[in-house]
């Protein structure tokens, strides 16, 4: 499942990959969320100056430091946001070598160029919102983080922030700061990962309705995106939603056919809603996907012992308890097993 991360930005440019937006998995530049959690793209406010000789070479290093950063070459890239923040600490050059320098593993220096950046100006998003997403990696420090991310929120309320607010918020248990977080990002937009987010805060505080309100709006918002729409049909079978569990499977297979779970999980849901047929099919095709897949084998035996076709449900069950062992899925299958055979 996609947790609920904290959002980090990139900025600029769709290459930056290895910067990633870390919350319900953001897809790439063209896509949206998906686990592998990309970034959300951000070019920085290009910030004031007096122009001049100063200004071209600030720029000029700048390009040439995203030029390095297109081709992957990070340290390269550090040098010359380095030069450019010797020209002049803007907070934009600052945020740059930020990234650099967690590119280049250096988180303290990271730390560093972001908090300049919020010195020269506290509501600069992106150093906000990349200072605050460290704070929020593990081992996570969400005070540091709240205190990083209030102050740039009473400058620049940006739904970003808010978002990053209400993942730091749910760490401290906080479930009624962190909706109203959510509620205040989406009020700038709807937004499926913040949805995303606001659901699984939900169900992890035992509201699944409330939830299910939210991943249903995560659903309507989704981008086409097959991890996350995944991950969605699990959260929305957990909180009971499970027609819209079909239909968002229904969307991530059809994106891609190829992961034996999605299938049993959309069985699963159909079988909540009373198409056992379409369940019998899905444990069918998962097991077609992936013979050795022992989850599918273990609900196709379920379907079977319901349909009252002994012989099959035993061969299915027997197959799950091989695959397997002594996990909880082979002691599921070798009780279901013990119970046919009382029969």
């Amino acid at each position: 499942m996609i947790s609920s991360r904290a959002l980090r930005v990139a900025l600029g440019f769709c290459s930056f990959t290895g910067l990633t937006a870390v919350l319900p998995g953001l897809a790439s530049c063209s896509s949206a969320p998906p686990p592998a959690d990309p970034p959300l793209i951000a070019d920085p406010p290009r910030t004031a100056g007096g122009g001049g000789a100063d200004d071209g070479a600030l720029e000029t290093e700048i390009e040439q430091g995203l030029a390095y950063v297109k081709a992957a070459h990070f340290d390269e890239a550090k040098v010359h946001f380095q030069r450019a923040v010797a020209l002049r600490a803007t907070p934009r050059a600052l945020t740059y070598l930020g990234i650099a320098d967690e590119k280049t593993g250096d988180r303290e220096g990271a730390v560093a160029a972001y908090k300049r950046a919020l010195a020269v100006d506290g509501g600069f998003v992106e150093a906000a919102q990349n200072l605050a997403a460290l704070y929020l990696d593990d081992p996570a420090r969400p005070d540091d983080a709240i205190a990083v991310l209030r102050p740039a929120l009473a400058k620049s309320p940006d739904p970003r922030l808010f978002q990053n607010l209400g993942y730091a918020l749910s760490l401290k248990g906080d479930v009624d700061g962190a909706s109203h977080a959510y509620e205040s990002a989406v009020s700038k937009g709807e937004d499926a990962q913040v949805r995303f987010a606001w659901g699984s805060l939900l169900l992890d505080a035992k509201q699944p309705d409330k939830a299910a309100e939210q991943l249903k709006r995560a659903l309507a918002a989704a981008p086409d995106d097959a991890a996350f729409l995944a991950s969605l049909g699990r959260l929305l079978g957990s909180a009971h939603a499970f027609g819209e569990c079909v239909k968002a499977l229904d969307r991530a297979i059809r994106l891609k056919s190829t992961d034996p779970e999605w299938y049993v999980r959309r069985g699963t849901c159909k079988h909540q809603v009373s198409d056992d047929a379409g369940a019998h099919a899905d444990y069918d095709a998962a097991i077609k996907v992936d013979p050795s897949f022992a989850a599918g084998h273990y609900y196709l035996g379920l379907a079977f012992k319901t349909e009252h076709n002994r012989l099959k449900a035993g061969v299915e069950l027997e197959t799950a308890v091989k695959l397997a062992g002594d996990g909880p899925l082979g002691k599921a299958a070798a009780q279901q097993l013990k119970e046919l055979r009382r029969r």
